[in-house]
């Protein structure tokens, strides 16, 4: 008997290699506190001084904040209705390359994966090392130590991701937990100074609240952008899909229990700054959360927000490291991305290769002063995602009778479209943020030319393998010839 037939025999069986998928192990509970987890973080302490500065007033301030959660809110529910018509992690990419192709679905992932995503949250990892070294050390920590905390801190959460997506849902919900505390102080701390008789209460009387607010619609666009900014991470399930269980229900509902918690939260949070604050102190302080604490009850609730923020900064990042990584190795499955970077770890069943590269990207941003970067970032985010709604419009005009498990009105898109579209235009009209918009733009062609030069070196080497087949296509014609002339010899 020959090996071939005992290849082929029953006793034998042919092992094949089937690839390696992710597991549907995020329910609505994770899913929800996934998506509090990721946005909840070091925002709501930062973004406050630039809103109110830029809205002018408690009112208008607080009203930025209001809205900007209705908005988070519309758009996680309509991109429900992209990820649940086309079930694939990776998010904008994957809804931008189905209807646009490769050129501007490579632009989107260049830019969010080099830019948008990892210096966003390098500010945030600077900012838990920031505290970290403070509560230990004190203000005068060297810069270098507070920078290699924060890359400690990145690699630690990557390899968290790189155990699992289960293990980091896992800890996100216990981490919202924990932040749901934190606000819980935040707002106690607002009610102490009320009782103690210290509150501001003019920011709260209708006739003096909006006092003062902007009437220049580019301040609002900038309002908007550093308010966002804080519900950065709305979009987290869209990225991860294929790991949701049932996605037609997860996808809608866990992004909707998720954000409503995390409006509620800074609303709730807001409340409790223009308690204690007036809009100068606001727009004068970089410690807001620390301040209130201290205000309240002394040196204990300094350490106690201190550590608050510690625990959302973790739950921010551990979150979105988890969503960046699977948006490229989706990426990465289609070809646009080095292939090696789609691979599937066998043992933890998670892409450790585009972790490892989030990882990667991240610790260099740290070493740069990304504290300037929100409105650069915001602009190139917010086109892509009203290039994005526009993608639902189209879909809905080309593809109607297509199944659509959960489908929002279509008046919601096209709001949607065109408010991402107002936030992109309205800092072009103020010369204060003028040219960073335009720094933000200028990636977008940078993009284009990475992409061209990829397109032009991939057609070179086709062109030399066509080349290689064909000659090697030619000899081995030609060696049949020759067999044929001997075979000829040898009858004659």
């Amino acid at each position: 008997m020959e090996l071939g037939d005992n290849e082929k025999s029953p006793l034998f069986p042919k092992k094949e290699s089937e690839p390696v998928k992710l597991k549907r192990t995020v329910g609505v509970l994770s899913a929800s506190a996934l998506v509090f987890g990721s946005c909840v973080g070091a925002g709501i302490f930062i973004s406050p001084k630039g809103v109110y500065e830029k809205a002018g007033s408690p009112g208008a301030g607080l009203m930025v904040w209001c809205l900007s959660g209705v908005i988070a809110t519309l758009c996680t529910l309509a991109y429900a209705e992209l990820g649940t018509m086309m079930p694939q992690s990776g998010g904008e990419f994957v809804y931008i390359h189905r209807v646009y192709g490769d050129c501007l679905a490579f632009i989107f992932s260049f830019c969010n994966t080099l830019l948008i995503k990892p210096a966003s949250l390098s500010v945030v990892a600077v900012l838990f090392g920031e505290y970290l070294c403070n509560m230990i050390w004190g203000p005068a920590t060297n810069d270098l130590i507070v920078k290699a905390v924060a890359v400690a801190l990145i690699v630690t959460l990557g390899l968290i991701n790189i155990v699992g997506v289960n293990v980091i849902a896992k800890v996100c919900t216990v981490i919202s937990v924990l932040k749901l505390a934190v606000v819980g102080f935040l707002v106690a701390c607002g009610i102490a100074i009320v009782i103690k008789g210290q509150g501001v209460v003019t920011n709260f009387q209708l006739s003096l609240s909006f006092e003062g607010s902007s009437t220049n619609p580019a301040d609002y666009g900038l309002a908007f952008y550093y308010c966002l900014f804080t519900f950065q991470s709305w979009n987290s399930l869209n990225y991860m899909t294929e790991e949701l269980k049932t996605p037609e229900k997860t996808l809608p509902l866990g992004g909707f229990i998720g954000l409503t918690g995390v409006t509620l939260s800074y609303f709730l949070c807001n409340v409790a700054y223009l308690m204690m604050f007036s809009l100068h102190q606001i727009v004068d302080t970089n410690t807001i959360a620390m301040d209130s604490g201290f205000i309240a009850f002394g040196r204990a609730g300094e350490i106690t927000m201190s550590l608050g923020l510690l625990v959302s900064c973790l739950g921010c990042l551990g979150g979105a490291i988890c969503c960046i990584s699977r948006n490229i190795q989706s990426t990465a499955e289609t070809g646009i991305f080095p292939s090696f970077l789609s691979g599937i770890n066998k043992t933890f069943q998670t892409p450790i290769k585009a972790i490892i590269t989030v990882v990667l990207t991240m610790s260099v941003y740290v070493l740069v002063d990304a504290n300037m970067l929100i409105p650069f970032l915001s602009t190139v985010e917010w086109l892509f995602y009203c290039v994005t709604f526009s993608t639902i419009l189209y879909l809905r005009y080309k593809e109607p009778n297509s199944k659509r498990p959960f489908k929002v009105p279509l008046f919601v898109s096209v709001f949607l479209f065109l408010i991402t579209g107002t936030f992109v235009v309205l800092p072009l009209f103020s010369e204060e943020s003028r040219v960073t918009t335009l720094l933000g733009l200028s990636w977008l062609p940078l993009g284009a030319a990475v992409y061209g030069i990829r397109h032009l070196i991939k057609q070179c080497c086709y062109k030399k393998l066509e080349r290689k087949t064909s000659s090697q296509s030619s000899l081995d014609s030609g060696y049949s010839e020759v067999d044929g002339h001997i075979k000829e010899c040898k009858l004659s």
